[in-house]
């Protein structure tokens, strides 16, 4: 009888594992970059350095985060991240992006490739909120918005170092088509194209004002 029990008690706790479901896959996302719209722009006979893109610690993850537009809970994808931490991606994305336009016949650089550019942009991202809503049509529908904060530089000599030419904040809001997670990545690289893109034509304008001046 004991020997019945024992090998009962077995077969019940070898079910029960079998019974456990795997974790489910991590998937990873990064940012894609969109067709560039910019068209007939001047080439510029100047060198740009980027450096690195800072962000809030509030939103600098690898998880993928969202706000439900009704609670204002945060919703945290343990099993969607980014391929890489959010400064990462959006410096690497905006060095891909202004580079594709070929403005600059100096280069658009990064901080580690160039030590003497004539211009600087630096940026921090201050808000990056991914929203969550059951409702469709409202203010409150499913959406990724950023704002970035840029400072564009003319790098004078070592002795009077760098002026400010511009300080502007950029904020794109864009309309996801449902509330699911992978949807986040692809509104994300749409606000980043325009906001990269608003950038680059304030960078164009305030270069051909400096040169006329100087």
């Amino acid at each position: 009888m004991k020997k019945v029990l024992y090998l009962l008690f077995i077969f019940v706790l070898t079910a029960c594992i079998n019974l456990k479901s795997p974790y489910p896959d991590i998937k990873y996302y990064r940012l894609s970059n969109e067709p560039l719209m910019l068209v007939n722009l001047d080439t510029l006979p100047v060198s740009v350095q980027l450096r690195k893109i800072t962000i809030n610690d509030d939103f600098n993850t690898d998880h993928i985060i969202a706000t439900d537009a009704q609670t204002r809970k945060l919703q945290v994808y343990y099993y969607n991240r980014w391929i890489s931490k959010f400064d990462d991606l959006a410096t690497g994305f905006l060095l891909s992006r202004i580079s594709s336009y070929g403005v600059f016949s100096g280069g658009f650089h990064p901080s580690s490739s160039i030590n003497d550019p004539d211009y600087i942009l630096e940026g921090r991202i201050t808000n990056f909120t991914a929203i969550n809503s059951e409702k469709k049509n409202s203010p409150d529908a499913n959406s990724v918005e950023i704002t970035i904060n840029c400072s564009f530089y003319r790098r004078s000599n070592e002795f009077s170092g760098l002026n400010l030419l511009f300080n502007k904040s950029y904020t794109q809001r864009v309309n996801r088509i449902s509330n699911l997670v992978e949807t986040i990545p692809q509104a994300t690289s749409r606000a980043m194209a325009l906001i990269s893109d608003m950038i680059l034509v304030d960078m164009i304008n305030q270069i051909k004002l400096d040169k006329s001046i100087n």
